[in-house]
């Protein structure tokens, strides 16, 4: 299990009902919508003490690995 938002966005909802593509402000707005819930999560993850940390199965330096990364990269497995 991986530190993950409740509400993880998904490119669902710009499917258009005839199937065609999004336009390009829609993936470009979509895109920023990701990075910003990437950058959230990767602030609350730097932010957790060792304790709380432990008590969700992560471990500290897991944790400090994934709080470094840059926005634009996907949230990977912190087990």
């Amino acid at each position: 299990m991986s530190f993950q938002s409740r509400h993880p966005l998904s490119d669902q909802h710009l499917l258009m009902s005839d199937g065609a593509r999004p336009h390009l402000r829609q993936r470009f707005l979509f895109a920023v919508a990701v990075w910003r819930e990437r950058s959230r999560a990767r602030r609350c993850l730097a932010r957790m003490d060792a304790r709380s940390l432990r008590e969700m199965g992560i471990s500290p330096a897991a944790a400090a690995y994934e709080s470094g990364k840059p926005f634009w990269q996907k949230i990977g497995s912190l087990r």
